[in-house]
């Protein structure tokens, strides 16, 4: 699961020093061709050999789309209501080939950008390769991306009823020891119609609940899905953070 925490400098310090001399990615060169940032960092062969092979091997299916755009409104924090406030989000889904998906999330408030981010997921809920840059920023954090897996379940030809479990390491593109252990568990819940999601959408939905557990195996963060059957991909729809709890809905959907 993706995590919207940007790293500390004391993390990409840390990082700096282990990889001897990382490169820092300018957010002005990734603004000027956002595209050409995506394809050139996030695809399969980006990702540790390891972790392609596990995804592989497992899961032989493809997706059913070439490209998908989807609008959404975002409240945030809305289970406060001094806290809430509205973001308009543009997200942008690729066909990376098999089961991967280039992701692109741009977030605005107000018609004003504020925050993308960069990903290579997992069916669009398993985030495995990710970078997130304040648009204002001049350099932006390292990407954050697993390492290897030691247990992958794959989502199959459709929603099974059994539960999801990833287990992997993980750390930032510029290290190479000391990787964090983290867990996912995600499971299957309600199905209905995409159509009530958006009536550009056709098949059926499956609402995906995710858990991301720390190192120490505690709950980090909660993540509710629509895993869109007919395209083998799931969209965030809901997120809970100690922070706070945000629900999207979906304006428009453009599909290819």
């Amino acid at each position: 699961m993706r995590s919207k925490t940007l790293l500390g400098a004391g993390m990409a310090l840390a990082s700096l020093l282990l990889s001897g001399c990382a490169p820092m990615t300018k957010v002005k060169d990734v603004m000027a061709d956002k595209q050409a940032f995506m394809d050139a960092n996030f695809s399969a062969d980006k990702l540790p050999k390891g972790v392609v092979q596990a995804i592989g091997s497992a899961d032989r299916g493809s997706l059913g789309f070439h490209k998908m755009v989807f609008h959404l409104v975002w409240q945030v924090n809305d289970d406060d209501k001094n806290k809430t406030v509205t973001i308009q989000q543009v997200a942008t889904f690729n066909n990376a080939g098999g089961s991967l998906v280039q992701e692109r999330m741009e977030d605005q408030r107000n018609g004003v950008p504020m925050v993308e981010m960069y990903e290579l997921s997992y069916r669009g809920f398993l985030g495995l390769k990710y970078q997130t840059m304040n648009v204002g920023a001049a350099i932006a954090p390292f990407a954050y991306e697993i390492k290897s897996f030691q247990h992958f379940d794959p989502v199959g030809q459709s929603a099974p009823s059994a539960g999801l479990d990833y287990q992997y390491e993980a750390g930032t593109s510029a290290q190479f020891m000391n990787f964090r252990t983290g867990r996912d568990t995600c499971r299957f819940g309600a199905t209905y119609p995409a159509s009530k999601i958006s009536a550009q959408l056709a098949g059926t939905v499956h609402d995906l609940e995710c858990v991301d557990y720390n190192g120490n195996g505690v709950k980090a963060h909660a993540a509710r899905y629509a895993y869109l059957d007919k395209y083998g991909v799931a969209l965030s729809m809901h997120t809970e953070y100690a922070a706070g709890i945000s629900d999207a809905r979906v304006t428009s959907v453009v599909i290819e």
